[in-house]
């Protein structure tokens, strides 16, 4: 929304109303001289005071219109306690140390208007900076204050999200189970919250807080409340912290930050005269606003408690206020009808929304910020576009008056009324359902995150959950549950009920996990077998080529060999032919060398023909035993399929079988923590 992007970047203030106005702030026309600040000899910074160097500053610009005898706007600047409790219009300057969000500094350095001095020059920088360091050191008074370090609570160290949180949404791990306060029967439902994220409802009791589980109806805790009776319960934008508005009338009232995992109250504001009605957080949780019977809209810093404004235009009680998802508004309702829309950061009033006849029950926000929906007690749900500020539609929700409405993430409308009746319509104001009538006006009303429960309180004190799905089909939640000790019992026949059915979870999950570990073994052996097969089948391929190139070697060695004996045979048959009739000794030796040197080479061809026959039937006996390894191989490659198979399917029930017991395991850790919790509350 442009507009709203356009309104955050605006400079932050502190104070509800434009301020100090011009009529509530004069400063004094005087000469341009500048003062320069007493220089201070110390071995470390010096300090800057009210009355040694702010004090001059201001004499010369402002005591002719701010000071005890003429106090324009209500303001006095020529006494430091003056100075603290501010004019008309609030405070001017808090010990924080943050001067950007001082009214003062953002007047006297043109950040705002009206400036000051009116009519004048800006003051010289060097007086400007002796200001600011002034609020930067803590507001002191003289050289002996010292400046307030502020209290943080956990808020301040919240990294604070404004939509879904990433992982599972928060809910409930230890919460308190002690029962504050033990009734016979519950007091008129004053406020109901349900968690934008998950299953998760919060229902105000007396002097508590009951969360429950929307989807099961169980107990989940129950968060102390010890200031009175909750008037209001929201969430905050991601679901981490819940913030309850109330107290006790005309004694107390405050807001309180729960942390929704552990229970813890991380925050608190507020110090009213009487109850809180409504209380909200901004998207960033840095702000809480609040209102009630006192009239006055109060914006305080939720990390440290401080007020940092008041909105005072509401002529009666302010029933309702709620800020807008973005953070760039915030709304507020009264019981005269008014209904303003303020910009949050500076207090400024944005929108007057005027249409309603009753009172203003109860106002909520679509999830884009653009539009705020009003109940009230003329029996209608106005949608106001707050870019234009116009009503866009009316919706008839109830004769007698409409006491609750809330928006849900599809931008579905939920209302509850004094005609008993909860309805949800749709966008456009279609109903779609309604419940069937309850004994009482019903009050307050609550979706889930998920659309498909509304949680609603009547009169009675009666909370009940419908279904949307069918309206008929309902449970009930109690807002003043049983003590611990009546709802231990309950507790440890779940426990009971829980350990039979682990036992025989165990014993599947041992069995199963003891089959997938002999199928594992059983498949390693294969896969041995399988090694090995092959590593015989690859030795007796190596023998077949070495077998095999040695043939082909000495085939392609026997021409030579042959040519070779024929040249020996011609030579023996010389030799015959020349021995004649009568040959003498030498001739007969030299042809019987001749002789045998031819055998002894057609004894070599023969050798060598041999170990070729022999080379082949050697490689086709080799050949043989590989393919009946390699047909062996095969069998064993298909039962290993078969076996892996098996390990799969061992596999996959072990793991169904662990996640049934780790499931029924959880539930039983969960219901032993809780009856852990409900033993400790009973001590």
């Amino acid at each position: 929304m442009l507009l709203h992007l356009s309104m955050n970047s605006m400079r932050s203030t502190r104070f509800g109303n434009v301020a100090l106005s011009l009529a509530s702030i004069l400063w004094a026309s005087s000469s341009a001289g500048v003062f320069a600040a007493d220089a201070k000899s110390t071995d470390g910074p010096a300090k800057v005071t009210f009355e040694d160097d702010v004090k001059p500053i201001l004499r010369q610009h402002c005591f002719n219109c701010h000071s005890q005898s003429d106090k324009r706007g209500g303001l006095a600047l020529d006494s430091y306690g003056a100075m603290m409790e501010g004019g008309g219009s609030g405070e001017i300057v808090y010990d924080d140390g943050d001067a950007e969000t001082s009214r003062l500094w953002q007047l006297v350095n043109h950040d705002d208007t009206p400036v000051m001095p009116p009519n004048q020059p800006k003051i010289a920088a060097e007086q400007l900076q002796v200001i600011r360091s002034w609020i930067e050191g803590g507001i002191l008074e003289n050289s002996g204050s010292k400046a307030k370090a502020k209290k943080k609570n956990a808020l301040a160290f919240v990294a604070s999200s404004s939509g879904r949180p990433e992982g599972p949404p928060p809910m409930p791990e230890a919460l308190p189970q002690r029962v504050p306060v033990v009734t016979q029967r519950a007091a008129a439902t004053t406020a109901i919250g349900a968690s934008p994220w998950a299953p998760l409802v919060a229902l105000a009791g007396q002097k508590q807080i009951s969360l429950y589980h929307t989807e099961t109806s169980e107990l989940l805790g129950v968060l102390p409340f010890e200031e009175g009776i909750p008037q209001s319960l929201r969430f905050s934008r991601d679901g981490q912290f819940l913030i309850a508005g109330g107290g006790e009338h005309s004694v107390q009232g405050i807001a309180a930050v729960y942390d929704i995992k552990t229970g813890e109250r991380v925050a608190q504001v507020g110090d009213e005269l009487d109850t809180v009605f409504d209380a909200d957080v901004n998207d960033n949780m840095s702000r809480i606003a609040l209102g009630g019977p006192q009239r006055m809209l109060r914006i305080f810093d939720a990390t440290d408690g401080t007020q940092l404004f008041d909105i005072k235009k509401h002529t009666d009680w302010i029933y309702s206020v709620a800020y807008s998802p973005d953070g760039v508004l915030v709304a507020s309702g009264d019981r005269s009808g008014g209904l303003f829309v303020w910009e949050a950061d500076t207090g400024r009033l944005y929108l007057d929304l005027a249409g309603h006849k009753g009172a203003i029950r109860s106002i909520s926000w679509r999830d884009d910020s653009n539009v705020l929906a009003s109940a009230s007690e003329d029996g209608t749900v106005k949608l106001w576009d707050v870019n234009s500020g116009k009503a866009i539609r009316s919706i008839n929700a109830g004769s007698g008056g409409v006491t609750s409405v809330q928006f849900d993430h599809k931008g579905q409308i939920v209302t509850a009324g004094k005609d008993r009746k909860v309805r949800l319509w749709d966008a456009n104001g279609k109903q779609l359902t309604e419940t069937p009538a309850a004994s009482e006006a019903v009050l307050e009303v609550a979706i889930t995150h998920d659309s498909s429960q509304m949680i609603y309180g009547d009169w009675t004190g009666s909370v009940k959950v419908s279904a949307i799905s069918d309206p008929k089909k309902i449970q009930e939640l109690a807002a003043n549950p049983p003590p611990a000790k009546e709802r231990i019992g309950a507790v440890e026949q779940t426990l009971a009920s829980i350990k039979v059915k682990l036992t025989p979870l165990q014993e599947k999950r041992d069995a199963t996990t003891a089959n997938w570990k002999s199928a594992e073994k059983a498949l390693a052996e294969m896969d041995s077998k399988l090694a090995q097969q092959n590593e015989a089948i690859a030795k007796n391929q190596s023998a077949i080529a070495a077998k095999k190139t040695q043939r082909e070697q000495t085939v392609a060695g026997l021409p030579a060999l042959v040519s070779k004996s024929r040249d020996a045979h011609d030579s023996v048959i010389a030799s015959r032919l020349g021995l004649g009739e009568s040959p003498d000794d030498a001739a007969l030796v030299k042809a019987a060398d001749l002789e045998l040197s031819l055998a002894e080479q057609l004894s070599k061809i023969a050798q060598q023909r041999r170990q070729i026959v022999q080379a082949k039937k050697d490689e086709a006996a080799l050949a043989a035993t590989v393919t009946t390894q390699q047909t062996e191989l095969a069998a064993l490659q298909t039962k290993r399929a078969e076996m892996e198979k098996a390990v799969e399917v061992a596999r996959v029930a072990t793991e169904q079988a662990e996640k049934s017991y780790a499931a029924v395991a959880g539930e039983l850790s969960e219901v032993e923590k809780k009856r852990q919790l409900l033993a400790e509350a009973i001590q």
